[in-house]
């Protein structure tokens, strides 16, 4: 294993912060595995997860059953995990600039790698290798280019040039009260199903692109888009992401977070990039419940303030009409129900116990396509 740190620039002054990289495998070879965790900081069971995920990936290593190279980024926000706001972690946002730091809004590599192609369009031909290897190329070119401008811009200009070359990418992440769920494109379930399936994922939702700029969709939709602009050109999608929302805030168990680093390993196996006895390989299970689109979630929100109090929880599958939460209003003496608008499965309930209007209570992830556009939460 090969430890590298990255220096974060644009930290307060007498202050030093690095982004911390662990390699292992063969790093010439023609495979790459990039997992990254917490960039939401405050989300941590993905950084259990690669706790329990470096020994394996040690062991494997010494035995030369790793043929890929394998990248690990543990806790890849320090900037997230150095924010508390009265004794209260706050990673989701950068407390200076207000921006999510999973919305990869102020770097366009997609944007600025099409003009560069379009400069030498005939580069581009029917050899999926050679075009994969020349879009890389430029990729890189355009990200070296890159000039942030805050330290957020930092963090994201390292973390995209350790991933952008990758064939998987695995984004770790959790909810607030949530079982495993997972997000990717339709376009490569196929290719990640066998890891929903190994972490038992009870909820899978695709969308080709929800607009967000999130770090998977960042580094997986150029491809398509770039297939479509050149369609005389064999173009791959090469970058397979997925979004892997590891339960809830609070389920920090290191029997979790072992099983969920076992599985990923059994994924590699999988996909070949990590060699296994066969009496060591796990047989996939039956996958838990098929994909539903982005465009079927709905957040329900609290129609007036009051203290919250959950009728349901996540994990459970409700009915059009179902009471979800029931809004009190101990002062007027009101208790307003919370009704589900669709059939559909509730993939996460929210902290809030006591919500303003318009506050999100319950994520419901539904099958049919409810027309309101594919959006993320903020």
């Amino acid at each position: 294993m090969r430890i590298e740190y990255h220096a974060l620039d644009g930290a307060s002054l007498g202050m030093t912060r690095y982004v911390t990289t662990l390699h292992f495998g063969p790093e010439d070879s023609e495979r790459k595995i990039y997992i990254q965790t917490s960039l939401h900081a405050d989300e941590l069971p993905g950084a259990l997860v690669a706790y329990h995920l470096r020994p394996m990936l040690e062991q494997l290593e010494q035995e030369g059953k790793l043929k890929a190279h394998v990248v690990l980024v543990p806790l890849c926000n320090p900037i997230g995990l150095a924010q508390t706001l009265m004794y209260d972690p706050s990673g989701r946002f950068d407390l200076f600039t207000g921006r999510n730091f999973n919305r990869l809004t102020d770097f366009d590599l997609y944007g600025k790698t099409l003009a560069r192609l379009r400069e030498k369009p005939a580069q581009l031909g029917k050899d999926a290798v050679a075009n994969v290897q020349y879009i890389r190329q430029t990729m890189r070119a355009v990200i070296e280019d890159y000039q942030p401008q805050t330290q957020v811009d930092t963090l994201q200009h390292i973390l995209v040039g350790l991933a952008f070359d990758a064939d998987v990418v695995l984004d770790l992440h959790c909810d607030e009260y949530a079982v495993m769920h997972c997000y990717t494109l339709p376009q490569l379930w196929s290719t990640v199903e066998p890891l929903a399936r190994l972490l038992r994922s009870e909820c899978q939702i695709i969308s080709e692109d929800s607009g967000s700029k999130a770090f998977d969709e960042f580094l997986s939709t150029p491809w398509l888009r770039l297939a479509h602009e050149f369609p005389q050109a064999n173009i791959p999608c090469a970058c397979c992401s997925m979004t892997v929302e590891l339960r809830g805030q609070m389920d920090l168990q290191h029997k979790l977070a072992h099983s969920d680093a076992q599985a990923m390993v059994q994924y590699l196996a999988h996909l070949g990039d990590v060699s296994l006895r066969a009496d060591a390989l796990q047989a996939l299970p039956e996958l838990i419940r098929k994909p539903h689109p982005l465009a079927g979630v709905q957040y329900v929100n609290a129609p007036s303030a009051g203290v919250v109090v959950f009728v349901v929880k996540a994990g459970e599958t409700v009915v059009q009409g179902q009471v979800l939460a029931q809004v009190i209003d101990p002062i007027h003496q009101i208790s307003t129900d919370v009704r589900s608008p669709i059939d559909g499965f509730v993939f996460a309930c929210h902290h809030v116990r006591y919500a303003q209007q318009g506050a999100t209570l319950v994520s419901i992830s539904g099958d049919k396509d409810l027309g309101l556009g594919e959006t993320l939460g903020p």
